[in-house]
């Protein structure tokens, strides 16, 4: 089972993944586009972004095993197709094929209810709350579990902590 913290930019993601991941002793992946484009510049066309799709993939499994049975992720290839979607106004055909392919993911969705904070790579101030509700239709669209993780500080944290006890309990009574 991979753990998925997932939605808009500026909600909490990369330190809720980082916080889980020692929480519950688990491998955890951060978002490989922002390590990427921290490291790299800002700039990014539709071919790099495809480019960076493959080589998210590739991080994840350095980083998480592929038979470790559990691992929590930064984002995933939802976050590509949504990202394509927004910025170029289609998906390209590999990126839908990884959505496809990660059917053991289960979802954190973090809702935008965090103050903005503004960096080099964010780009979508006014549009949070949109791509937030794009991230929920796509996980129900592939009926996959999730759960939403809202709140500020400690209590955010606490609550993705209660999510992942209740999803990998509702994983376990289906095995």
């Amino acid at each position: 089972m991979r753990i998925v913290i997932t939605g808009a930019e500026s909600s909490g993601k990369s330190t809720i993944a980082e916080h889980l991941g020692r929480q519950f002793n688990l491998p955890y992946a951060l978002e490989y586009a922002r390590c990427y484009l921290e490291e790299n510049g800002p700039d990014y066309d539709l071919e790099l972004l495809i480019r960076l799709s493959g080589l998210h993939l590739d991080y994840q499994q350095t980083e998480v095993d592929p038979v470790a049975p559990m691992g929590i992720f930064d984002t995933d290839m939802i976050n590509y197709k949504i990202w394509a979607e927004e910025v170029f106004g289609y998906c390209p055909g590999q990126i839908i094929e990884g959505v496809e392919k990660e059917s053991s993911h289960v979802y954190l969705l973090c809702m935008p209810d965090l103050p903005w904070e503004p960096d080099l790579l964010r780009e979508n101030p006014d549009d949070r709350e949109m791509l937030y509700q794009r991230h929920l239709s796509e996980i129900k669209r592939l009926n996959r579990p999730y759960a939403i993780v809202e709140g500020v500080g400690q209590q955010r944290l606490a609550n993705a902590e209660v999510a992942v006890e209740r999803l990998m309990a509702e994983q376990a009574a289906k095995a």
